[in-house]
């Protein structure tokens, strides 16, 4: 199992509108803002122990149709680098290497249409992983075109 694309790289935010509109304004991106549980459907499949904060219900998250930035909106956490996102075609494969490698999964869900598995930051130097597989050219298109729950 390769890892050789890495896609999104998540950044807390405490103020999601001001951040799109930056990020837009810096980086020539166009954005998607999404309610999890409103504008898609959330499905844990499995759940562990887990460090990082998690989205407060009604949270939001944005994210660019390039597939670079993943901003959550956390009011009450320190901002900056919250994770960073790998594609991956073959999801079960990609989280039986992780684990054979010794990472504990703190979150394996269904978003949607994607399927994503997280991974415990403090497993891998504080950096948490985040393996996703979707149809389409970007993690936004995929929930942008999910069906609403």
């Amino acid at each position: 199992m390769r890892f050789t694309r890495m896609e999104l790289v998540g950044v807390a935010v405490t103020d999601l509108d001001a951040a799109v509109e930056k990020y837009s304004r810096l980086f020539g991106l166009n954005f998607h803002v999404f309610t999890p549980g409103d504008d898609y459907a959330l499905e844990v499949i499995e759940e562990g122990e887990d460090a990082t904060p998690a989205i407060p219900a009604g949270g939001r998250i944005a994210m660019d149709t390039d597939g670079c930035f993943e901003l959550v909106e956390l009011p009450d956490t320190p901002e900056g680098v919250r994770n960073i996102h790998f594609r991956v075609d073959d999801v079960e494969a990609a989280k039986a290497h992780c684990l054979a490698e010794g990472l504990r999964v703190v979150r394996d869900l269904r978003a949607g249409a994607v399927r994503e598995v997280i991974f415990e930051r403090q497993d891998l130097n504080g950096v948490r992983v985040c393996i996703a597989a979707y149809e389409g050219p970007s993690f936004a298109e995929a929930l942008a075109g999910s069906p609403r729950p």
